[in-house]
């Protein structure tokens, strides 16, 4: 969602964002408690992985939204919903995403 601009505004952009991780914070928590590992690191890889999906999904989305013949797949009664592509919040949100993840996974090294 952080690569989807919705014509919402910055703050509200960003807000949706922190919705986001909050509502996947409490998961995130349970998995590392669970873990029998070094749970930091492992907290780390998780948000690493997390980051790079988000980056695919971009790419994946950047396309969708310059490919004229995905329009011919659509019902011709619906309309395809007006976003545009976000690129500075989605990037905000991935790479802080992948810099959380990576101080974490480092503690592996330090362990």
């Amino acid at each position: 969602m952080a690569w989807m601009n919705l014509d919402q505004g910055q703050t509200e952009q960003l807000a949706m964002i922190g919705i986001f991780w909050a509502f996947s914070a409490p998961f995130l928590l349970l998995g590392m408690w669970a873990s029998p590992g070094i749970r930091l690191a492992e907290l780390g890889l998780a948000l690493l992985i997390s980051a790079a999906v988000g980056g695919v999904l971009a790419l994946m989305l950047l396309l969708f939204l310059n490919d004229p013949s995905f329009l011919r797949l659509m019902p011709p009664d619906q309309k395809l919903p007006q976003f545009k592509f976000a690129p500075v919040t989605g990037l905000i949100s991935v790479v802080a995403t992948g810099t959380a993840g990576w101080l974490l996974y480092r503690r592996r090294a330090k362990d």
